[in-house]
């Protein structure tokens, strides 16, 4: 893990010391100081599995160019299968991110972004909530804005160590890729559209997923907004369908670029690792019979 974090960091600390300040604004420019927000979830992972998620997202940003970030997700997971009902509720794995973002001189507005998380393993194994390890996870993306109206982004992530870095609405071992596009409709009013897949390795706690998410947000003031997310997977072996209903200052988590993409703020209400590592096969402590819960 400390060879793959190593140049990451370097790439970190390169980005934030050579690029350019946006416009208007350098180098020492004040950030926005504590953010919060606090999204409710649900999503139905598989034809057995159901996943309620409460999860808080805390941001840091000391510079317009620099946040820190953590997320705390409280879950509730239930298997039904056979007649059997099975549950695990409580705090899962916790990531933390610190993430880089400049925008760049020239036409549309470029913006790149760069952030490395780490991923606590602060969720109960023994219920299925945590994978019982820490992971490291990179996340890239680039927008523009072609014409006043549109913005357009392109993201990728994927965890670099453990599993835990990854959302439960992406496979833990893949690269997941995705295509933003958002339009500011009439004041205060913003409708986005996402698509998002899954490539590479196929890991045997869930398939490699394709998805399509939408949202739309409202400011209520100068800096707190109101979300409504939702996506539909494409591929029997996605996600079927996920929901998430958020209020705050801030919801990308670790994620720098593509606040306004409604599948990221999805994968950061869904951040446990429910059925994963160590915790793979015991929600409900692994009981095999009956209604338990844990």
């Amino acid at each position: 893990m400390r060879k793959s974090v190593v140049p990451i960091l370097r790439l970190l600390t390169g980005l934030a010391a050579g690029a350019s300040p946006a416009v208007g604004q350098d180098s020492t420019s004040a950030g926005a100081g504590l953010l919060a927000g606090i999204a409710f979830g649900a999503a139905k992972i598989t034809t057995v599995r159901t996943e309620r998620a409460l999860s808080g997202a805390l941001a840091y940003q000391p510079r317009a160019w620099l946040t820190f970030s953590a997320t705390p997700t409280f879950i509730r997971a239930t298997n039904d299968s056979a007649g059997t009902s099975l549950s695990s509720s409580g705090v899962g794995d916790l990531p933390l991110g610190v993430a880089v973002e400049q925008e760049l001189p020239g036409a549309w507005s470029p913006t790149l972004g760069v952030s490395l998380g780490v991923t606590l393993p602060t969720g109960s194994t023994q219920c299925g909530l945590g994978s019982g390890e820490t992971g490291v996870g990179l996340d890239l993306g680039a927008g523009v804005s072609p014409m006043d109206p549109l913005h357009v982004t392109v993201g990728a992530s994927r965890a670099l160590s453990g599993l835990t870095s990854q959302s439960a609405l992406s496979a833990p071992k893949a690269t997941s890729l995705s295509m933003d596009a958002s339009v500011d409709l009439v004041e205060g009013w913003t409708a986005s559209l996402s698509f998002s897949g899954d490539f590479g390795q196929v890991d045997s706690t869930q398939a490699l997923s394709r998805a399509l998410g939408f949202g739309t947000s409202h400011s209520l003031g100068k800096r707190l907004t109101v979300t409504l997310d939702g996506s539909a997977g494409l591929t029997t072996g996605s996600p079927k369908w996920a929901l998430s209903l958020g209020i705050g200052t801030t919801f990308s988590g670790i994620s720098p670029v593509g606040a306004s993409s409604p599948f990221r703020r999805l994968k950061r209400t869904f951040v446990g690792s429910v059925g994963r590592g160590s915790g793979h096969g015991k929600i409900g402590g692994g009981s095999k019979s009956g209604s338990t819960t844990c």
